[in-house]
């Protein structure tokens, strides 16, 4: 590895830690449904970036595509968004677990993609179906990024 794809990998891993951390405060927000649409948006500017990053041509529509094919969060999302309007008992649950699905959702897709723009692929050469596996894989271990990084639990 050289000293560039060295520092090209520690300025993508710098972009999804950020964009994680912004999944986190969408998940805060009491208004449902909004911080569904952030967290898209979220998600479509970490793939931005490091499409910028990686000198490959972004894609909006084929990058919430892709969003919408592998991560299947969204309706997740939405689910715990409405859930968390009810008093009580959804902000209880969505407290238990909800808070810790975007941002390792994030960190999920943003590995997926740093391995596939590190092996020259493009928007469009990306195949969701190969990908799938992978990215769930990466959502387990999001969650324990997130516990370690940003929750402070040490397992």
């Amino acid at each position: 590895m050289t000293e560039n794809t060295g520092d090209k990998q520690a300025q993508a891993s710098k972009i999804v830690r950020n964009h994680m951390l912004a999944a986190i405060a969408s998940c805060v927000l009491p208004i449902p449904l909004l911080d569904v649409g952030l967290f898209t948006g979220i998600q479509l500017r970490m793939l931005s970036k490091l499409a910028e990053l990686y000198e490959v041509a972004f894609s909006e529509q084929r990058a919430n595509a892709i969003i919408g094919s592998l991560a299947g969060v969204s309706m997740t999302m939405v689910a715990a968004s409405l859930l968390r309007a009810i008093p009580g008992v959804g902000r209880v649950l969505f407290a238990v677990g909800g808070l810790m699905l975007p941002p390792a959702s994030t960190y999920a897709l943003g590995q997926v993609f740093i391995k596939h723009f590190e092996s020259g692929g493009t928007f469009l050469t990306f195949d969701e179906a190969r990908a799938k596996e992978d990215y769930e894989e990466k959502v387990h271990e999001g969650k324990q990024v997130v516990e370690q990084s940003f929750v402070g639990v040490r397992p």
